[in-house]
């Protein structure tokens, strides 16, 4: 038998890698005051609980978007400063960041990424008014779509589940402030407009 002190320090509990998601992704409401206010279903047979979407919660004030996973791990949905902006992010239980999404060049667009990935974000429909489509790409690839009503969305290929968690926010909020950080006479005056 070894002394303590040769003894290995414990080592924390390693997290699970996020789950791939293909095909349909269903968010319903499951109950009114108590967690989880959501379910998210998800192939192949995923499911996840979600705190309420609340943009003042996640983004300003409060601690963000609780997330509940089957394995029994617990994620947060929130936002940190990036400039003179906001950023999106997914947080694990350790804290560590599974992904960010940010507003890209031209209004409406979102880049996200993590570890080993970077997808796009795109409104699938112009219009007044913030789109009820969007297409989310992995390069030049068309992986998913999201839509605001019904709220859910189809992923054509397989996407990790921080991804979607983060289109699924994006597709209803947005980013507050988003269109402040251009400003479109400098914009156009650097890059060839009148």
């Amino acid at each position: 038998m070894r002394p303590l002190e040769d003894a290995e320090p414990a080592q924390p509990a390693a997290t699970r890698p996020a789950p791939l998601v293909s095909g349909q992704v269903v968010v319903r409401r499951a109950r009114l005051l108590r967690f989880p206010s959501y379910r998210m279903r998800a192939e192949p047979g995923l499911e996840v609980g979600l705190a309420r979407y609340s943009a003042l919660n996640i983004y300003f004030f409060g601690r963000g978007q609780k997330i509940a996973l089957p394995w029994g791990e617990r994620w947060r949905q929130t936002a940190l400063a990036r400039g003179s902006g906001l950023a999106a992010v997914l947080l694990n239980g350790a804290r560590q960041r599974l992904v960010m999404a940010a507003a890209g060049a031209a209004a409406g667009n979102y880049g996200i990424v993590g570890r080993d990935y970077a997808y796009t974000l795109n409104p699938a429909q112009g219009g007044f008014g913030r789109s009820r489509r969007w297409d989310l790409y992995h390069g030049e690839e068309m992986v998913a779509r999201f839509a605001r009503r019904p709220f859910g969305g189809v992923c054509l290929a397989a996407v990790p589940l921080p991804v979607v968690l983060a289109c699924l926010l994006l597709t209803r909020f947005g980013i507050p402030g988003e269109n402040e950080l251009r400003m479109p006479g400098m914009y156009q005056a650097m890059h060839g407009g009148g």
